[in-house]
């Protein structure tokens, strides 16, 4: 029994005056209610004023009124589970036995404070911190035996797995660039030791071709220096047909080896998704009943750009000759109007036309081959892929294309000099003519050895985020990862052919 409960009355009255007249609370202490300014809950005192609605305590204690067991007045006793201030209320404070100060975590316990206001402990299945919960060492969260810790304490969201270059995720741009180096690195014996290989055979018929065209066009300025008179008007051209033919030959031969090692490279990529690295004799195995179709594509997208570029030309062609008729019937400034029109129309529509067609026939080549379908197919199924998609396909093309457009020329650059040095040197000697060829064979097989892994990465890889967007195709690799089965091309069959 506390000092406060020997004075309490229980009969809810105003407690009788001690004979020598002090009040009943004289002696704790300066602050103590005296007996006239005492009154019941929803009474008046004696002699006191008219009752008044009763003021919430106030958090500050009164001046050297020390409260039960020792605490200042206002205050809550530790341990005792109730607010700084507040009476105990019926339904508060602590739910159960608690160990003395359970509500109030003692400074450098590590525990964390109960949840809701103070005197709340913490639940038993609710962990604590493993760690001061604030400041430069701040602790993280423990959580109680079979008890995941609430989000965001300790604990980082699942990741995608990645077995090979990407993540089996749906990229973003810095993905895509990423796993096209990394298709490079970690797998040049393939990658580059296919393109070089291939392009060195390709490239032989253009490299002697452009000797031959260069060698043409060294005599010829040595002619013109020399004698400007002595030019033939019958003949203005200074190339001969050989050299014209080997040239344009060669370019298609070169067409032809970059399908190939496309279709090649396109299943080395598909493959390294999975983590698989495979050898120049596997990606020949896996591509080599995919060459018809594939060379069916590679007709079919250069045929679709000359129609394109045939169309553009067409436009150009007919806006200039309808605007010429005009200017000659004496209408000079609609004529004029008319090609200015035509020459805009042809070049920016024919080009934004071509554009819009050829991405979405993008990725008709890595559809023919991981898929395995029929060259018209592949053309439906990249039209298909690509709704909706123009926008991102687009800018990422165009991205690795300039990208990869200064690689090349800043490679190209050296050789494309060194070769033309030998022609104005000695442009009637065998020797510069080989030379020139040489120094031009070489710069073009280092050229696209750089290039075409970098850009079928590129395209394959896109490929393969338009159908984890579309298709789920992530969970399907996720399965086939997680499996440890040998997979192979057959994983990017579509549902109805798997």
């Amino acid at each position: 029994m506390t000092q406060e409960d020997d004075h309490r009355n229980p009969s809810g009255g105003a407690p009788e005056e001690p004979a020598d007249g002090t009040s009943p609370a004289a002696g704790a202490g300066e602050g103590a209610g005296s007996a006239e300014s005492w009154a019941a809950p929803g009474g008046a005192g004696p002699g006191g004023p008219a009752p008044q609605a009763p003021r919430p305590p106030s958090l500050a204690p009164h001046e050297g009124a020390p409260a039960a067991g020792g605490a200042p007045a206002g205050h809550a006793a530790p341990g005792s589970g109730q607010a700084p201030g507040y009476p105990q209320q019926p339904g508060y404070g602590p739910t159960g036995p608690q160990a003395p100060g359970q509500g109030f975590a003692a400074p450098g316990s590590g525990q964390a404070p109960g949840y809701g206001p103070p005197g709340y402990g913490p639940r038993p299945d609710q962990g604590q911190w493993a760690g001061p919960p604030t400041g430069p060492q701040a602790g993280h969260w423990r959580s109680a035996p079979g008890q995941y810790p609430p989000p965001g304490y300790g604990h980082a969201p699942p990741q995608a797995p990645k077995p090979g270059v990407v993540a089996l995720r749906p990229m973003t741009l810095g993905d895509i660039l990423n796993g096209a180096f990394t298709l490079i690195r970690r797998n040049p014996k393939t990658m580059v030791g296919l393109s070089l290989i291939i392009m060195a055979v390709s490239s032989i018929v253009s490299s002697i071709g452009f000797s031959g065209y260069m060698a043409d066009y060294g005599t010829f300025m040595d002619q013109v220096m020399n004698d400007p008179m002595s030019i033939d008007s019958d003949d203005p051209l200074p190339f001969s047909l050989w050299s014209i033919l080997t040239l344009y030959g060669g370019a298609f031969v070169n067409y032809a080896g970059v399908v190939f090692l496309t279709g090649l490279l396109t299943t080395t990529v598909g493959m390294a998704v999975l983590g698989r690295t495979l050898a120049p004799g596997e990606a020949w195995a896996a591509f080599r009943g995919r060459i018809g179709p594939a060379v069916g594509v590679a007709v079919l997208q250069l045929l679709i750009g000359l129609a394109l570029s045939a169309v553009i030309v067409l436009l150009l062609v007919g806006g200039v000759f309808a605007g010429a008729m005009l200017a000659v019937a004496g209408s000079e400034g609609a004529g004029i109007a008319v090609m200015l029109l035509s020459v805009v129309a042809g070049l920016v529509g024919g080009v934004a036309l071509g554009a819009w067609i050829l991405i979405r026939l993008y990725f008709a080549m890595p559809v023919v081959v991981l898929e395995r379908v029929s060259a018209g197919q592949a053309l439906a199924r990249s039209w298909r892929l690509t709704r909706g998609s123009w926008w991102r396909v687009f800018g990422i093309v165009l991205l690795s294309s300039l990208l990869i457009g200064i690689v090349t020329n800043l490679l190209s650059m050296p050789f494309s000099i060194a070769g033309i040095v030998p022609i104005f040197l000695a442009p009637e000697a065998l020797w510069s003519t080989v030379a020139s060829g040489a120094i031009i064979y070489l710069g073009n097989v280092l050229i696209y050895s750089v290039s075409t892994p970098f850009t079928v990465g590129v395209t394959t890889l896109l490929y393969v985020d338009l159908r984890m967007r579309r298709e789920g195709l992530d969970l399907r690799l996720h399965t086939a990862a997680l499996s440890g089965r040998d997979v192979g091309p057959e994983i990017y069959l579509p549902e109805r052919q798997a």
